[in-house]
């Protein structure tokens, strides 16, 4: 496999786990229990950060590399407002049974709605980085194999 092979199927294994992750934030807001591993976590934690931040910055001086960054943290601040509004009231166990019978219901359904909101936008912040990893996997593909060589293996 050639380098430039190499390097396409790391790009498209990275773009998998960031489709993965969006799939993540949906099945939260639907109220499925997530697994450690796939709560909000910074951007350099999860699987697209790690390679974005990794082994990915070889490929940091192409253009589409370049407009992936800030989508991608603004992705996951979104992930981050969608848990904490889903969750914010874990905490409230401590709290009587008629706080919770008055006040819960009323407020989780608002903080819900708010969720999808947020769910719609952090999906559209999704398309915009796929559009940008498209982007990116046609100008690598561009590339000499002796230019990918220099510029992923001796620049990372």
């Amino acid at each position: 496999m050639t380098q430039k092979a190499v390097i396409v199927q790391e790009l498209r294994s990275a773009k998998q786990g960031h489709v993965r992750w969006v799939r993540y934030a949906s099945a939260l807001i639907e109220g499925m229990d997530m697994l450690k591993e796939h709560v909000p976590v910074l951007g350099t934690d999860c699987k697209f950060g790690k390679w974005y931040y990794g082994p990915g910055q070889g490929l940091k001086s192409l253009p589409s590399y370049q407009k992936i960054e800030q989508p991608h943290l603004d992705l996951h601040d979104t992930y981050m407002q969608i848990f904490k509004l889903l969750f914010k009231n874990e905490d409230d166990a401590k709290a009587g049974f008629f706080a919770k019978l008055l006040g819960r219901k009323k407020n989780q359904e608002a903080d819900l709605n708010t969720a999808r909101s947020l769910f719609k936008e952090l999906e559209h912040t999704s398309t915009i980085i796929l559009a940008h990893l498209e982007r990116l996997e046609t100008e690598v593909l561009a590339l000499e194999e002796e230019d990918v060589t220099r510029l992923y293996y001796v620049s990372a």
